[in-house]
């Protein structure tokens, strides 16, 4: 008796779920339901509703932006401005960030997640604007470009996500280098790829094709000029988690020429990154190693912010080596410290070696001090002849504000720094520290202001 009554009951619910699922509007309840039953199952049809509305409707903003102003106190500038760097290929120089950044920067985020026949799509578009900080709000010189812009899908596929698109393709499993805006791996462009491939419970495959064209005039190996070109760069990443050991993460780059159009002679390039990450004791750090060949040679992985610093005119048997290590020293729940050490070498264009650190103080529960010490030397090629050393040197201190002040990547974040840079006549001629030619300034104070937040 007891099992005829359940079994009525599931065969009503079974009825009311169907007969909503196909709109049907039912003149009277099924027999053998409950007023109870009746509302349990209108809760689950308005639950389902909201879900699959929130599924198709999900739309998210976020970003980053820094901006503010500074000025010379005293004594020389690069280029007529404020902030200080040698001519590394790297797009905007290197240079130690705090302190001594002259350009305001943001970068803005939509996405829309949609579902659609049981298929999940996230559209993404980002945009950057960025300009000197010199320059007053009614004078609009500024950069607008479109970074990002592609089409994912996590569930068209067996295994892994599909994207096709526009892409900042840079921090792919390898991550970033914080104290110099630095991108070791950069490969940002238009393409399409295969993302977040589980080859096992820990281990991860990244797969990206970009096509890269539309830059002006080149010049390649053999002196000729082309506009009319197309280089295709392969990039693949590997995360492998190696238990105690920490993890290890591989990226292979692969920039070729589209012969089909090339008439330039330009050059390929390739580059291997080996990456090492562990925490050691006090000390979270990852240790990088990098070769390039060809036209990645000078800047092996195309480091930077942006990407494209390929030497298309190289010689295709031109090596480049880059090695450094980068983290942070949790040295107590108040004292933090940011560090950089790199060391490179490309035979046919220069040797670099930069050593940077970042000390973090929290003084009270929003209040911090910052100190930041960053050196570089750095000698160039010309036609196979070395050229002077350059030499730079930057000291800088800085008190901020944020929500907490004992954590170092607490945003947004309210500074107010002094900042020292000296340098030697070398690093003045070649790097725009002082006007070529004539006995100037090697150093320079500067004071100023910085606003910065991710959300």
């Amino acid at each position: 008796m007891k099992y005829n009554k359940l079994k009525n009951t599931s065969l009503s619910l079974i009825t009311l779920f169907c007969a909503a699922a196909m709109n049907v509007n039912a003149a009277e309840p099924p027999e053998g339901l409950s007023e109870a039953d009746i509302t349990y199952v209108k809760q689950l049809i308005a639950e389902d509703a909201k879900t699959k509305q929130q599924a198709n409707n999900d739309f998210e903003f976020n970003g980053y932006f820094r901006a503010g102003a500074n000025t010379v106190i005293g004594g020389g500038a690069k280029n007529g401005g404020s902030c200080y760097s040698l001519n590394y290929p790297k797009n905007d120089g290197i240079y130690y960030r705090l302190g001594n950044e002259c350009r305001d920067y943001g970068e803005f985020k939509f996405t829309k997640n949609q579902q659609i026949n049981g298929v999940n799509f996230k559209a993404v578009w980002m945009m950057d604007i960025a300009g000197d900080s010199r320059g007053p709000t009614n004078v609009e010189p500024w950069s607008r470009r479109s970074r990002e812009m592609y089409v994912e899908s996590d569930n068209l596929l067996d295994n892994g996500t599909l994207w096709v698109g526009r892409r900042f393709y840079r921090a792919v499993a390898v991550g970033d280098v914080h104290i110099l805006d630095y991108f070791h791996v950069q490969s940002s462009g238009n393409g399409a790829g295969v993302k977040d491939i589980m080859v096992n419970d820990t281990d991860k495959l990244h797969i990206a094709t970009m096509f890269y064209g539309g830059e002006g005039e080149i010049t390649g190996a053999d002196g000729t000029t082309d506009s009319n070109y197309q280089n295709i760069m392969a990039d693949i990443r590997y995360e492998m988690d190696i238990g105690s050991a920490g993890k290890l993460k591989f990226a292979f780059q692969n920039l070729f020429v589209n012969d089909a159009i090339d008439t330039a002679g330009l050059a390929d390039g390739r580059t291997l990154t080996v990456q090492w990450e562990k925490k050691l004791g006090i000390v979270n750090q990852k240790t990088v190693i990098q070769y390039g060949t060809g036209a990645m040679a000078r800047n092996p992985g195309s480091a930077g912010t942006d990407g494209g610093s390929f030497d298309y005119a190289a010689d295709s048997s031109s090596t480049g080596f880059r090695i450094f290590n980068n983290g942070h020293i949790e040295i107590t729940p108040k004292m933090i410290v940011n560090y950089m050490a790199m060391y490179e070498k490309s035979d046919d264009y220069h040797t670099l070696t930069s050593v940077g650190i970042r000390p973090h103080y929290s003084l009270t529960e929003h209040w911090s001090v910052l100190g930041e010490i960053g050196y570089n030397l750095y000698q160039t090629k010309t036609d196979g002849v070395e050229n002077d050393q350059q030499r730079l040197m930057k000291y800088a201190v800085a008190l901020q504000a944020t929500a907490d002040s004992t954590n170092f990547w607490s945003r947004p974040s309210l500074r107010f720094y002094i900042s020292n840079f000296d340098w030697n006549a070398a690093a003045g001629q070649q790097s725009g520290l002082s006007v070529p030619g004539e006995v100037g300034d090697e150093s320079a104070l500067v004071a100023g202001v910085q606003a910065e937040i991710w959300f």
